[in-house]
């Protein structure tokens, strides 16, 4: 049976939520720290870390506590979907605190400032991966390299071919419902190139307003 564990600090609302479930999880189990340690790749002292509801724990510790609580299924798939919904909220919470948590935007973009905006808002609703990371979730070889990443979430550059923009989609988990959206975004800047230049403060070279012809998913020209 498991110790009491100190109550949660709900003033750090996101990270006590997050600290909820598992520990929900854990009493479900019945099991120690210790005794969900050998069932995982962490140790009991940062399983038990993640569960304080003092820190946000890393995605992978998260994703790991989940796996010792549950046995491998729809029951285990369902319940570490939550646990990364709420890890996400409590990621964006730490490093924008007070500020509200929703999707970024493409729709919205003008130019590509603004779409360099909203790629580094959806970087943040993701959870703030890192550029490592990033480089692995997007799949094919050389589809984001992790220079690139970087580049893009410290609003150094901005995407500028579809399989570059897909790739940084990938790897920020955004769902494919929504990549039209962002395809006819990276249109509309394509179609101003010059629009580079105050991104970075100094003068790029031009690019040439093509893209790849499914990079609006087929949608219909105007009139076609």
């Amino acid at each position: 049976m498991p110790r009491p564990q100190t109550p949660l600090d709900f003033s750090l609302y996101e990270q006590a939520r997050l600290a909820k479930y598992l520990r929900e999880l854990q009493s479900r189990t019945q099991r120690s720290f210790a005794e969900l340690a050998t069932r995982a790749n962490s140790s009991a002292a940062t399983l038990k870390r993640a569960a304080s509801g003092r820190q946000v724990p890393r995605r992978t510790v998260v994703e790991d506590y989940v796996q010792a609580c549950t046995t491998p299924g729809l029951e285990r798939d369902v319940s570490t979907d939550c646990a990364v919904r709420l890890w996400k909220r409590a990621r964006y919470a730490q490093e924008r605190p007070g500020r509200a948590y929703t999707e970024a935007c493409p729709e919205y973009a003008r130019d590509w400032r603004d779409l360099s905006g909203a790629l580094r808002d959806l970087h943040a609703y993701a959870g703030f991966p890192s550029a490592a990371e990033m480089e692995k979730r997007a799949g094919d070889w050389g589809a984001l390299p992790h220079s690139t990443a970087h580049r893009i979430i410290k609003a150094r550059s901005v995407p500028t071919t579809w399989r570059q923009l897909h790739g940084f989609l990938k790897a920020c988990e955004e769902h494919e419902r929504r990549h039209h959206l962002w395809a006819q975004a990276l249109d509309k800047c394509l179609a101003h190139p010059d629009g580079l230049a105050p991104l970075t403060g100094r003068l790029l070279e031009k690019l040439q307003p093509v893209s790849p012809p499914h990079v609006s998913f087929g949608l219909a020209a105007p009139g076609g």
